[in-house]
């Protein structure tokens, strides 16, 4: 028996299980295969036909007619490629057990199985590799319910806390955007908070609880999520203004930096010495820290001179943590 959490997932794998079975199932067939009665498999497939899923009854067995189907694409190999892809780093974006991925990537992986298997197979491997991650079924709560908020214009209640003052709060919130994060492997929303009365971003694994109300909102149309995110080195932003930070990269790593555009406003500028000056304006420069830190001793930070002085006392720090003592001059 398939292990599903919930209706809209039962759905999800008849659907599957139908488009894999020309021959169709009966009713009696499916409630066996998910240990419920043959009623609410009735109800369930009147739910997947209403769906467009091009369901339709042959005698006693229920089939896909693909023909029917609201949403049918042909696509090239390198189409395909593209769909691969953006797959894989869906696959990695987050560390939790996501099962609406899992199935997202299962279904690719069938759509793209006939055009080329190989590919298909690729894909099952990377819903398998997300599958086999650990349990929250309190993240994937949560992220239903903002995705449903989302959806329907309607703002969710719910508690977060905060790292930074190791506070819970709870708050009305009204989800205006939903953006994946490289850094961390984690997910963000963007929004109304009622309590600050202004636009904040959340990182969904913070929030222990949601709950749709039926208060409605409507997103301004002035909200521009591509150019509020256009200055952010991640997904963090800061309304003051924007803020240049100049990098200088040691000759040795300088070929590595160019083989990347790592911001849209990067600017560099080639030093006599092989080394690079590396500029770019950013809203905030949090997100921005780790990645600095992973280049070690082959960059500099020389500007702004805030950033500066938490990289010393980070270097200085870690000094001190393998018993050494850093004079003035080597910093």
């Amino acid at each position: 028996m398939p292990k599903t959490e919930t209706r809209y997932e039962r759905l999800d794998d008849i659907e599957r299980r139908l488009a894999r079975r020309p021959e169709g199932w009966t009713t009696t067939e499916l409630a066996r295969e998910f240990a419920v009665d043959p009623d609410t498999i009735l109800r369930d497939l009147t739910l997947l036909e209403a769906r467009g899923t091009g369901l339709v009854k042959q005698g006693r067995r229920y089939v896909l007619d693909h023909r029917r189907s609201l949403h049918t694409i042909r696509i090239s190999n390198d189409e395909a490629l593209a769909l691969y892809l953006a797959a894989r780093l869906l696959s990695r974006h987050s560390d939790e057990h996501n099962p609406h991925v899992v199935r997202a990537l299962d279904k690719l992986g069938d759509a793209l199985q006939s055009k080329s298997p190989l590919i298909a197979g690729h894909i099952a491997r990377a819903a398998s590799a997300v599958r086999a991650r650990r349990a929250r079924r309190e993240y994937v709560a949560v992220l239903e319910v903002l995705t449903q908020g989302w959806a329907e214009g309607r703002k969710v209640a719910l508690r977060y806390y905060a790292y930074s003052t190791n506070e819970t709060t709870e708050r009305t919130f009204a989800p205006y955007f939903i953006e994946p994060s490289g850094i961390g492997y984690a997910c963000h929303v963007i929004g109304f908070d009622d309590l600050r009365h202004e636009l904040r971003t959340f990182k969904v694994e913070r929030i222990h609880e949601a709950r749709l109300t039926d208060e409605r909102f409507t997103i301004p149309p002035d909200f521009d999520p591509q150019r509020l995110l256009a200055s952010a080195w991640g997904v963090i932003w800061r309304d003051a203004g924007a803020i240049a930070v100049t990098l200088r990269f040691a000759p040795a790593v300088v070929r590595r930096v160019k083989e990347s555009v790592w911001h849209f406003s990067q600017r560099l500028e080639d030093l006599p010495d092989g080394s690079c000056l590396f500029t770019v304006l950013v809203g905030s420069t949090m997100e921005m820290k780790p990645w600095i830190r992973q280049w070690g001793a082959a960059v500099e930070v020389l500007a702004p001179a805030e950033l500066r002085a938490e990289l010393v006392e980070e270097v200085q720090v870690m000094a001190a943590t393998y018993g050494l003592t850093l004079s003035e001059e080597a910093l």
